[in-house]
């Protein structure tokens, strides 16, 4: 159900001067506050922690919410579409049409 690699774009704009985490790799702490089930809040925040990178693997998302099922994960990632904290998106590479999200602020929270 979940793709190999997942595409992350980052569309959070400039790093509050509350975040959390190193460099690139930060998120709001505020999401912790949001009317959500604790997968997603969990889940933002570990993808957050991938922006970096651009993208995170199948195996990564597993072990950003250990003991979920890749249904699961699939509801939360829906969770954060939902209330617009995460854009489906997709890109053109050599290796075909790979799946991506494009991360929003937790301000983008529409409840």
């Amino acid at each position: 159900m979940l793709p190999e690699v997942t595409l992350l774009s980052d569309a959070r704009g400039p790093r509050p001067e509350n975040a959390v985490g190193v460099g690139d790799l930060w998120y709001e702490p505020a999401v912790w506050s949001l009317p959500l089930s604790p997968a997603p809040k969990v889940l933002y925040a570990g993808l957050c922690s991938f922006l970096g990178h651009r993208q995170i693997n199948r195996k990564d998302l597993r072990n950003t919410l250990k003991n979920c099922t890749e249904e699961e994960i699939a509801a939360a990632l829906e969770a954060l579409v939902h209330h617009n904290l995460l854009v489906p998106t997709k890109k053109a590479t050599g290796n075909g049409i790979l799946p991506g999200y494009e991360v929003r602020s937790i301000e983008r929270f529409d409840g």
